[in-house]
């Protein structure tokens, strides 16, 4: 039995969780374990396969880093109706927190498939890939090696 149950909202889908007291959750027909490593890192395993999360920001509202995309969820409220959010372009790819540009691995007009890392940055001492979210071609890039780049500012414009 769950010792603790709640609902997150990622974009407009949302997932409920089961919380156990050995530390498991389950969720969406799975079950992951998840081990603190530090503050703002821990070691998720989901059917026998490990991959660090990173997560910053406020506990109420966090970035949450896995696998080379940025998660923004929130404790979902299903009595009330699903709000308007204002969303990341589609077509671009933003960083999820104030980090600086230590890589560049594309240009413009190089095809990418889903999951291509395009940019590293580096943000509280970790490097954090930004891979493509779809299969396209980079339009434009809209940074440097070595920019201090914000959240929700695009740096790479596919199509």
């Amino acid at each position: 039995m769950a010792t603790r149950a709640f609902d997150i909202r990622l974009g407009d889908a949302v997932v409920h969780i089961d919380q156990h007291a050995d530390g498991t959750l389950h969720l969406a027909g799975a079950t992951a374990r998840v081990e603190s490593i530090d503050d703002d890192e821990w070691r998720v395993v989901v059917d026998g396969k490990a991959s660090r999360v990173y997560a910053v920001g406020p506990t109420e509202a966090p970035w949450i880093w896995y696998d080379g995309v940025a998660y923004r969820p929130e404790v979902a409220d299903t009595q009330r109706p699903v709000r308007t959010r204002n969303r990341d372009d589609p077509g671009s790819l933003a960083a999820p927190m104030p980090a600086t540009v230590r890589a560049i691995a594309v240009a413009p007009g190089d095809l990418v498939v889903r999951g291509d890392t395009l940019i590293v940055l580096e943000a509280m001492k970790m490097e954090l890939p930004l891979k493509s979210p779809v299969d396209g071609t980079v339009v434009s890039i809209a940074c440097q090696v070595g920019d201090l780049v914000q959240p929700g500012v695009p740096l790479v414009e596919l199509k």
